[in-house]
């Protein structure tokens, strides 16, 4: 808000409530009414929080001191610098997840905003503008960014946010070779690469779809992730081949592994959890 239209308001507003400066400034937790008689002279501003207390002590709208939709645009403004300079744990959900799983890593919010990245399930070769866009909204906020993803939410995130200012990741059970993956679907079903380049989307008979688009494109993946990675391996999982593990190690430097006993993919259980905790915060605090 600017000097030359927030100091006559504010006296404006005091002598309608005939309050005097002291009043006023003891209300505010000013040291005394000179700081006030600066603000209604034009010599001195209120800060937003100064603004803010002002209309929760005395109850007011800002429609009755200022231009609402000004100061609303204000006020949006410097909520978005003040959370320019916090942190945020960015959690990207895996299949027939949900963005609402951000709330088992509440316990990081002293220090970061825990936020989900609210996206559905699809076939991954059309998410990539559906994340990145939901990512984006998210880093545009903050000064400091880590990501927590599980299963495929790994893959979305070292696939498509490689190029984001990310500080560290942490990987639970993590697709780390979809083109695997999509070679094996193939195998299974018997379907060669040329059968699918001809076809280009082949629908198998247990709703899975195969692309050769997309096919084609993991198969000539260029990998550009270099954000320094934790990934949480469990000891039977089902999905993920500790092969793959090993594989994605040796080409990123920056990543290390914790392998639990007795775990499989998902991980669920009450003592489960507790270990994803003690793993994400001993690797924060290293």
């Amino acid at each position: 808000m600017s000097k030359e239209t927030i100091g006559p308001k504010i006296k404006q507003f005091r002598k309608q409530r005939k309050l005097t400066q002291d009043e006023l400034a003891e209300s505010l937790g000013y040291s005394g009414k000179s700081v006030i008689s600066h603000i209604e002279k034009g010599d001195a501003d209120m800060t937003y929080e100064k603004i803010l207390l002002l209309l929760r002590t005395y109850m007011l709208d800002a429609n009755e001191l200022f231009e609402v939709e000004r100061i609303d645009q204000q006020l949006d403004d410097w909520k978005m610098e003040q959370r320019k300079n916090k942190k945020v744990a960015v959690y990207i959900h895996g299949l027939h997840g949900s963005a609402k799983e951000a709330e088992g890593y509440s316990f990081l919010k002293d220090k970061y905003d825990v936020v989900g990245l609210d996206y559905k399930d699809g076939n991954p070769w059309e998410l990539n503008d559906v994340i990145r866009s939901e990512f984006e909204k998210i880093a545009k906020k903050y000064k400091e960014i880590i990501v927590i993803a599980n299963s495929i939410g790994a893959f979305y995130a070292y696939e498509y946010l490689s190029d984001f200012n990310i500080k560290q990741a942490f990987f639970i059970s993590p697709i780390a070779d979809m083109f695997k993956i999509v070679f094996d679907l193939m195998m299974q079903h018997h379907i060669s690469s040329k059968e699918l380049e001809e076809k280009k989307i082949i629908i198998l008979d247990n709703g899975q779809t195969l692309s050769y688009d997309f096919y084609n494109h993991v198969s000539n993946y260029k990998d550009s992730w270099k954000i320094p990675t934790d990934i949480l391996y469990g000891e039977h999982d089902e999905n993920v081949y500790i092969e793959n593990i090993a594989d994605f190690l040796a080409a990123h430097p920056k990543t290390k592994l914790t392998i639990k006993q007795g775990s499989a993919h998902y991980f669920h259980t009450e003592e489960e959890k507790e270990f994803i905790k003690a793993w994400i915060l001993n690797s924060l605090h290293q």
